[in-house]
């Protein structure tokens, strides 16, 4: 069960690093830019376990669809592929869940909208003999335009997007589970994500509280045109 709840509460650490191409609509604004072998390098930080780490997202020139919708292929140098899609000024994730063959997706960005703006999504997953527990995900643009530093390098027009995890309920507990979360994320024009924060407790009758203090930050990026 923790393995399951822990992955989709990390979703938003996955959140997008690079960006399906675009036609000649694409807006002025790109917070995921960036042709084939276009690299993002990034630092964790694992505050709870006191461990570090490192991983390298390649945008690859492989796409897939996925309910009509065309997907790029990003490799990881530290895991399993990322999948990710712009549509307009809204920016997608598909991921797939390990033990459950369960995708989801998730708009993780709408990067027109203005600060101030809300979107919510509710998500649904089986667990293998236990069954199907449900939550909410709400998004909200909580700056835009803003500069912000990532170790000793500044970023300007950047957006904050805040995520809260909403109550989760679970098959055989008569009270849904209101999780703590702190959850924001910081996109930088022109580069894509620089940094992330996740801060999240849940406590779950007979299950072993999920605590979740981490930290996601770009080391460096390479911008292929």
């Amino acid at each position: 069960m923790k393995h399951y709840l822990t992955a989709l509460l990390l979703l938003p650490l996955l959140a997008a690093d690079c960006n399906k191409d675009n036609g000649p609509d694409t807006p002025a604004e790109n917070y995921l830019p960036g042709g084939t072998n276009s690299t993002w390098t990034y630092d964790t930080r694992n505050i709870t376990a006191g461990t570090t780490g490192s991983y390298t997202l390649t945008r690859t020139s492989r796409d897939t669809t996925v309910s009509g919708r065309t997907y790029r292929v990003y490799s990881n140098s530290n895991g399993p592929s990322f999948y990710y899609s712009v549509a307009g000024s809204d920016y997608y994730q598909y991921a797939n869940f390990p033990g459950t063959d369960q995708q989801i997706e998730l708009l993780y960005l709408k990067a027109g909208a203005a600060a101030g703006t809300n979107w919510q999504q509710n998500v649904a997953l089986t667990i293998p003999g236990l069954g199907s527990f449900s939550t909410s995900l709400t998004n909200r643009i909580e700056e835009k335009g803003i500069s912000y530093t990532v170790g000793t390098r500044s970023f300007t027009d950047v957006v904050r997007v805040k995520t809260t995890i909403g109550a989760i309920t679970i098959p055989g507990v008569p009270i849904p589970i209101t999780p703590t979360s702190d959850i924001n994320t910081y996109y930088a024009n022109n580069v894509g994500r620089i940094f992330n924060k996740t801060i999240v407790n849940i406590s779950i009758p007979t299950v072993p509280a999920i605590a979740v203090n981490e930290e996601t930050s770009i080391r460096s990026f390479t911008i292929v045109p």
